[in-house]
């Protein structure tokens, strides 16, 4: 008999543009499944990212926390164990729990200085050392609330875990068919891009789409699932497969969103990552390039993208064909974008701009949610895991907590809120806005941003700088009016609702198990 609770299907891209979609207005880019489940539920045009580095916002997703909050500040810093997930609430209610692809919970890499092979790989569980060597032969469960996990650690040629096993079963020499001479350089020689000469059925995009399909055909109908369905691309390195690769033109791509000269109006940084050598939790190497480079790093990015959501189109035909997307979420988001030239930038950095921020997030459920609808309400990616529990009618979890409640007017455990009355099209919007935080420790910066319906600002302590952007009359981000006279008035109300969103989102959790 099928289970009378709601289904839950997260499908996750890395590294993927809020504006990289059909629905969303891209006039060039094909993705007709990702338009399927718009199509058929609700879009949010005003969606962030919290941290838009790659481990931050995915353990923001997976704890409902901030970054301050689960202390995973920037790439780097593994997430505790002991942590209250979403995943691990779902488990404890009777959901089977499974995760397909790229978690990223944990670093890719052992601490440095450190001998790896001095260390346990059981803490390190997706580092490319212990994977690489044997060590680590599946995911040791339960893994942050998952029952099951099958994994890829890392992008592009440098890919392992679970989905490199299976590749050297399959075709023990395919490995070297990812590498950049194998393929086809691009014309202009851009930067990590070229055309993948891995044959289309051993990418990790199909391994991802053929392992979240086995699982669906095989779970029973009588026990609801939680399944987080997560692809590597289009994080870069650019390198699709074909016939993905030759997909779009670079002559046809859109141009990113810049002027000459604004690189003096921002943060000093933003000029020198363009011109030279800088360290960054994102990117390294100088982002000044020829316009043909960049436009076929686009034209390859948009490949990678419909790559994937030809890959999402097998897994909802499955969900279609079991007789399950009745009573199954679907939901779609990326962790966070990419700068794609925008600003003079590219990949991902201390840049709180809407290239890295607006995300992807798309909810579908037949009869729940209503078909074709367009939110233009704040959310951010605090609110996916209280959505996610409500859906499913799962309690938020407290972690350890006396069996008496001390304080009945203690603030819910989570700051996010449950979007479902906007997904059900009871209210327009929740909240008037959200906070982005990002701890660049190589620069020994703390960036934090309020976004609201018109304004945007990003506060860097101690720093004479910042960045205010009117939304409304700017939407690209151009004219920074950080040092406007005219807007000391609107700047000094966004720095004080900044700091009251700070203390609103500020962790609640542990709970309190007593008087004193």
């Amino acid at each position: 008999m099928p289970s009378d609770k709601l289904n839950v299907l997260c499908i996750i891209t890395d590294q993927m543009r809020g504006d990289h979609m059909g629905c969303a207005g891209n006039p060039v880019i094909d993705t007709p499944n990702l338009d399927r489940i718009a199509d058929t539920g609700m879009r949010f045009s005003r969606a962030y990212c919290n941290n838009p580095l790659c481990m931050p916002s995915r353990a923001t997703l997976f704890t409902g926390e901030t970054p301050r909050g689960h202390g995973v500040r920037t790439n780097g810093i593994p997430l505790r164990r002991d942590t209250p997930t979403m995943p691990g609430a779902l488990a404890d209610a009777g959901y089977r729990t499974h995760s397909v692809g790229k978690l990223h919970l944990l670093p890719f890499q052992t601490p440095k200085g450190v001998d790896p092979d001095t260390l346990d790989p059981l803490d390190w569980v997706e580092s490319h050392h212990f994977w690489n060597n044997g060590a680590l032969k599946e995911v040791p469960t339960p893994y942050f609330g998952l029952q099951s996990a099958e994994i890829t650690v890392g992008h592009g040629p440098g890919t392992t875990g679970s989905y490199r096993r299976w590749l050297r079963a399959q075709a023990p020499d395919a490995q070297a068919l990812w590498a950049p001479d194998a393929g086809k350089r691009t014309p202009h020689d851009a930067e990590q891009a070229w055309h993948n000469a891995l044959p289309e059925e051993l990418h990790y995009n199909t391994w991802v789409a053929d392992r979240s399909i086995d699982f669906l055909e095989n779970q029973p109908e009588d026990e609801p699932f939680f399944l987080w369905c997560s692809f590597p691309d289009p994080h870069h390195p650019y390198c699709p497969p074909e016939p993905w690769a030759s997909m779009y033109d670079p002559g046809d791509v859109p141009m990113p969103m810049r002027r000459e000269g604004e690189l003096e109006t921002l943060a000093p940084f933003y000029m020198e990552i363009y011109e030279s050598w800088l360290m960054l939790s994102g990117r390294g190497a100088p982002t000044k390039m020829a316009d043909e480079q960049l436009r076929e790093i686009l034209a390859l990015t948009y490949g990678m993208v419909s790559h994937v959501d030809h890959h999402i189109g097998r897994i909802l035909d499955c969900l279609e064909r079991l007789g399950r997307r009745e009573n199954t979420v679907v939901c779609f988001l990326s962790d966070h974008g990419d700068m794609m030239g925008d600003h003079w930038i590219i990949n991902k950095g201390p840049f709180h701009m809407n290239g890295l921020l607006q995300m992807p997030f798309l909810f579908s459920c037949p009869g729940l949610i209503p078909q074709g609808v367009e939110s233009s309400g704040l959310v951010s990616y605090l609110d996916f895991a209280p959505t996610i529990l409500d859906l499913a009618g799962v309690p938020i979890p407290d972690g350890s907590v006396a069996s008496e409640c001390e304080t009945p007017g203690q603030l819910p455990p989570w700051p996010g809120v449950s979007i479902v009355p906007q997904l059900k099209g009871e209210v327009d919007s929740l909240q008037d806005s959200v906070v982005v935080e990002n701890d660049e420790d190589y620069l020994g910066q703390r960036l934090r941003t309020l976004i609201t319906d018109r304004y945007k600002v990003t506060l860097y302590p101690g720093q004479t700088y910042g960045e205010l952007f009117d939304l409304e009359e700017d939407p690209g981000e151009l004219s920074n009016l950080w040092h406007d006279p005219a807007y000391d008035g609107v700047k000094r109300d966004m720095l004080l609702r900044l700091l009251e969103r700070l203390i609103e989102t500020d962790s609640r959790l542990p709970r309190r198990v007593n008087h004193a």
